[in-house]
């Protein structure tokens, strides 16, 4: 049998990484949950707007309420935000880890793979990071797809003069939810 003195050295030794899988998962679930209030939050003001003012009120709500509802989730040391290799505005350029995310993603919808529940994430310097796929979807289309009425692409090309957001089609893979946050460290 174990001895107590074996059991406690065990339980020792196995209590940091049952703590950090832990921690992982909560903060996969945190991260996860603010993609979602970004999507949601997002998706319901477009909506609104599409309804009240058409679509080139919709762009108005993309270009300014999208980086306010980013900015309204990205509270107690978490960042969030949305990135695209093709993005419509070059903040939303991705950084190396979110570029091979995005990759990753695209190859698995190359082989046919389902990304509707495709989450990544990683504890590295510091920080914690989260990437889940955005999708697009069929109010998407009226601003990022092949066909864009006149009235739209006018006001997509006085607002994003290089964009590289359009010819998408249903279900493509537009981008990333790019979840950051910065873990508090032990060291003084």
């Amino acid at each position: 049998m174990f001895s107590l003195r074996t059991i406690v050295i065990c339980t020792v030794l196995l209590s940091p990484s049952l703590y950090a899988e832990t921690n992982s998962a909560t903060l996969e679930t945190q991260a996860a949950e603010r993609a979602t209030e970004f999507a949601t939050t997002l998706k319901s003001a477009l909506a609104a707007a599409i309804k009240q003012g058409g679509l080139v009120e919709g762009i108005n709500v993309c270009k300014m309420q999208a980086p306010a509802i980013a900015e309204s989730l990205s509270t107690d040391g978490w960042t969030v935000a949305r990135k695209s290799t093709k993005n419509r505005n070059p903040n939303n350029k991705p950084d190396e880890w979110e570029a091979e995310k995005i990759a990753k993603l695209l190859d698995m919808i190359r082989n046919t793979e389902s990304i509707d529940n495709v989450a990544f994430s990683t504890n590295k310097d510091g920080q914690f990071r989260f990437a889940k796929a955005i999708k697009v979807a069929p109010v998407c289309l009226n601003c990022h797809g092949q066909s864009i009425a006149p009235e739209v692409k006018q006001a997509l090309s006085e607002h994003y003069p290089n964009d590289l957001a359009t010819g998408y089609q249903l279900g493509d893979l537009r981008g990333i939810f790019s979840i950051t946050k910065t873990l508090e460290t032990t060291e003084k």
